[in-house]
């Protein structure tokens, strides 16, 4: 099996590296002198191999590509979504007759799907580092 070619980098990977090395820095993994001396080593970088040698040892920094986020969301609407169309198959076995009920399953479970994700979202933003 043929080895991957070791790419060349751009001035881009390289900033991504620095940053990356200063997160590492500013969360105390590294120490000024091997913050200093991976950083050097970014900076002449040419290919990836180099950029993977200067970031060694360190866990990634880099953020999923799948946000488990949105698969709570999809879990919350789907637990919302099969509470109503229970409140819904139970109205319609009894004989659908006189009001339709589930309409106050709906809106108590539409408002709590509300005030969680107001919940969530003012949480979020409170989290966001500024700038």
């Amino acid at each position: 099996m043929a080895e991957a070619p070791d790419l060349l980098v751009a001035d881009a990977d390289r900033r991504a590296a620095e940053s990356d090395l200063r997160t590492h820095y500013e969360a105390g993994r590294l120490t000024v002198g091997e913050f200093e001396r991976r950083l050097e080593r970014v900076h002449h970088a040419r290919t990836e191999s180099d950029l993977r040698e200067a970031l060694c040892q360190l866990p990634s920094v880099r953020l999923p590509t799948l946000s488990p986020r949105d698969s709570r969301w999809r879990s919350l609407a789907t637990q919302y979504a099969l509470v109503n169309v229970v409140a819904i198959l139970v109205w319609l076995a009894s004989g659908a007759h006189g009001g339709f009920w589930p309409r106050w399953v709906l809106i108590g479970t539409l408002i709590m799907f509300a005030r969680r994700v107001l919940r969530r979202s003012r949480r979020d933003h409170r989290a966001l580092p500024p700038g």
